[in-house]
């Protein structure tokens, strides 16, 4: 599995791993799950394949309901890759949610997947002096952070569910300390990073595909 290539944004790692898979995927139905309001649909169509876009509810006319405890809905495409960015760690049932879009995906097709780590120094520091991860505090139980995303548990789910892992994405915001404060965390920070490469990244993204 090729590892730690560093992106500035989630968006940044779906565009380019769209650019390089659009044209090995078993065909151009990209199927953008968790949509949203439709940022992805330019760079999908304008790559020449189908933009398939589908939310737990409807946040535009274009969406199409999929609840993920179920199956996907009979009347769409099979997809060649399913972008599927920020979603996991809202799911109640990650495992359920995971083996539908494997059933979703045709043989060989991608998986480009992103979620919030759990690793990030950032947050083991606040584990340390708040006793929660930062992304998983009680306060973002209002955004239904359900699930935290250990690599290890992730990586688990999709080889148990017919992927290949094919690359591991640190999804990286520059940081900008300005205060001696903050100065003084962003270095407890990078130590933390110089022991632990996993521990560097807001988010990490991974690239599998469907064998």
């Amino acid at each position: 599995m090729k590892k730690n290539t560093i992106y500035s944004h989630r968006v940044e790692f779906a565009n380019q791993k769209l650019e390089q898979l659009i044209q090995l995927a078993p065909n151009k139905i990209v199927s953008d799950v968790g949509a949203g309001f439709g940022h992805m649909k330019e760079k999908i169509e304008g790559l020449g394949a189908t933009w398939q876009p589908f939310d737990y509810f409807k946040k535009m006319e274009k969406s199409i309901i999929w609840d993920l405890n179920t199956p996907a809905p009979t009347t769409v495409e099979k997809a060649g890759i399913v972008v599927f960015l920020e979603v996991l760690e809202h799911l109640s049932n990650p495992l359920t949610g995971l083996i539908n879009i494997r059933n979703h995906i045709e043989k060989g097709g991608y998986l480009l997947l992103t979620v919030p780590n759990p690793a990030w120094s950032k947050s083991r520091l606040n584990l340390l002096f708040k006793g929660a991860l930062f992304s998983f505090q009680p306060k973002h139980l209002e955004e239904h952070h359900v699930f935290t995303p250990w690599f290890h548990i992730v990586e688990y789910f999709l080889k148990e569910n017919d992927f290949e892992l094919l690359e591991y994405a640190i999804i990286d915001e520059p940081a900008n300390p300005k205060t001696i404060k903050e100065k003084i965390k962003r270095s407890l920070e990078s130590f933390i990073e110089s022991r632990d490469i996993r521990s560097k990244g807001v988010s990490y993204g991974i690239v599998a595909v469907k064998r």
